[in-house]
Order: structure tokens, then sequence, then C-alpha cells
């Protein structure tokens, strides 16, 4: 994995269903978020679209809104789908909040900041996709870190969007993670899912297989713990107490860096390696609906009786990841984040 040419600026959306402040949510899209924002050198982060999904649209909402409010950026944040297109909300929910107010989870929290509640107004998140996308075709990079609702939506709106856009950096999908029958993101809303990566536009994957080649332990975050500047500081309140729950989850050392992953791969390439796969999502049978499945059509042997299409683009899915790498590029950014979002800066926004 040798250094590439430099990478050139972006003009960012993205799409996520972040967590911080909330018990037992996951933190990544935090991380993401905080990625961004601290390289402005290559990137402007230009909307914040919401979905339901590690959180609920509106949860998520609040957390977005906290994040832009607390690093002084003027950066809009926009509600989009409360709920999938046609998976049924509730089961999801049941899983991804049940654990909130266990009082060990409580305990874990009890520093860190929860996100007021905000009114969500228009839920109009893939209009304003659209929006951006005609104004100035191919500029825009949308980063799509939670269920593809709001892109999937934005599409039927708009069905030049594959070729509007700049590229889509997708989070989702496990191919062969063991214990992992589905994915969160691919699960939740799998006709979004099919829709948008059948779609055409030019988009990088990366999968939970991929991901689960991360991690982000306590000693790393202590590197920040001094620093003063206000990304260094939202990222250290709101990662610690999920180090600790998704570490005895997982029975590993850390958590999972999963979302941050995807802006990483727009800052330097080379920390994965990738493969060019068909990639579809299986939106039926009892144990393989929301399920990635990918393949090449020159390799693809046995397929009787399946409908398998001829005409869908190959998609660069990235496969490894080197975790090294990718943890010294946070830490790097999450760092020098001053210099980007000190008074004089957050006030000429």
């Amino acid at each position: 994995m040798s250094a590439g040419p430099a990478p050139e600026h972006r003009r960012l959306i993205i799409d996520c269903d972040p967590g911080n402040g909330m018990p037992a949510a996951d933190i990544d899209d935090g991380l993401a978020l905080a990625l961004a924002v601290a390289r402005t050198d290559l990137f402007s982060l230009e909307a914040i679209t919401v979905v339901s999904g590690n959180t609920h649209r509106d949860v998520g909402y609040a957390v977005a809104s906290e994040f832009v409010a607390r690093l002084g950026l003027d950066t809009p944040v926009y509600a989009g789908a409360e709920r999938a297109l046609l998976e049924p909300p509730h089961p999801w929910r049941e899983r991804q909040d049940a654990n909130e107010l266990r009082p060990d989870v409580v305990r874990a929290w009890v520093g860190v900041q929860r996100p007021a509640s905000v009114s969500v107004g228009s839920p109009d998140a893939a209009v304003r996709i659209v929006e951006l996308v005609r104004a100035e075709p191919g500029a825009f990079t949308i980063v799509a870190i939670g269920p593809l609702t709001n892109i999937a939506m934005a599409i039927e709106l708009e069905p030049r969007l594959p070729e509007l856009v700049r590229d889509i950096v997708i989070m989702g999908g496990a191919f062969d993670v063991p214990g992992f029958l589905q994915e969160l993101n691919f699960g939740i809303d799998p006709e979004a899912s099919h829709i948008v990566l059948t779609s055409g536009a030019p988009i990088t994957l990366v999968p939970l297989d991929t991901t689960s080649q991360t991690l982000f332990t306590h000693a790393d975050l202590d590197r920040l713990l001094h620093n003063p500047n206000p990304v260094a500081q939202y990222v250290v309140e709101t990662t610690r107490p999920w180090i600790d729950y998704a570490a005895a989850w997982r029975n590993i050392d850390g958590c999972l860096l999963h979302d941050p992953l995807t802006v990483a791969l727009l800052i330097d390439p080379d920390i994965a390696e990738y493969e060019d796969r068909i990639v579809d999502v299986e939106l039926s049978g009892t144990l393989t609906r929301g399920r990635a499945i990918w393949w090449t059509a020159e390799n693809l042997r046995l397929h009787v009786g399946l409908r398998v299409p001829e005409s869908l683009r190959p998609i660069r899915v990235a496969t490894r990841v080197d975790n090294a790498r990718l943890v010294e590029l946070l830490l790097s950014a999450f760092a020098s984040g001053s210099e980007v979002l000190d008074p004089v800066t957050a006030a000429a926004r």
C-alpha cells in the first residue's frame, strides 16, 4: 500500500444515522463527520442528511444538529426518511434501542452530554440532495453511512442522479462475516440498498467484512486526551463509553471504525485494497433477505434457475485495510482540528 497522488478537494454530502451522546448507540457516524470537518483542506461538508438506522431519524437529527452547533459549523442538517421503503421499522428499532436504559449503560454514559431534542421540520433530505447535485453536476461526493433510504428516494426523484454525482461511498453489507446473516444498513432497508447499488452510479463500497479488520482502542483515544481543540474533545467525550460497550459486546479490545473508514479512503485511498465486483442485495428468502451478494461476470460458474441480471455495472469494493495507518490518519486529523476550527475560523463561517 504505497502512497498515491495527493487527494483532490471534495464537496461532501454525508448521509448518516448518528448516535454520539446517546447511550448504547454507535458513535462511528460522529467519527466520520469529525474527520470530514477536521480536514477542511480536503473537504467542504455542504450538507448532513439524516436517516433512521443506528438511531431513529429524530434522534439522529438532534445528534447532527448538536455536532454542528458544538463545532461552530454552518453546515445545514436535513431530516430524511423515518422508516425504510418497505421493511417494517419496529423490529429494528426494538433491537437498536433495547439497551439504552440498562443500568450499566446509563452509568457508562453519565458524563456524556446528551443532545437536546430539536424540531425536525420537513423531512426533505432527498429533495435537498437532488437540488444540490442538479445545481452542480459532477461536484458532489455522497458519503452514505446509514441505511440507503434517503439516497434511493433521491434517485426516484431524480433518475439522473447516478450521472450527476461525482461518486458515492457507502458503508454497508456483509458478505462473509461470521455470525452476520445481515448487516444493519442493508438489513434495515434492503430495497433501498438494491436501488442504489444497481443504479449505475460510481460507487465505492466498504462492507462489514473490511471494517471488521479495524480497531480503535482506549490507548488510541488517550493520545487525544489533553488536546484542547473542539474536534478532539468531541471525539474523546463521545467515544470513550462506546469503546467499553462495543468491546464487551464483540469480545475485542476496542471498537470498530466502520463509518470513518469511508471518509478516510477519500483522504488516502491506499490504506485499503479493492476489487471490482457486481454487488446486489437479496430481497426475499427466509434467511437471506437484506444479505449482500457479490460476483464477477467472468468468474460466475453456477446459477441454475437464478435470474442473474446481465447489465449491472461493477463497483469498487474495499476488501482489506491497514488499520495502523487508518488510526494514525484519524488521530492526526482529530489532533489538528483546532487549526481549522479556531474561534476566528468558526466566526467567519
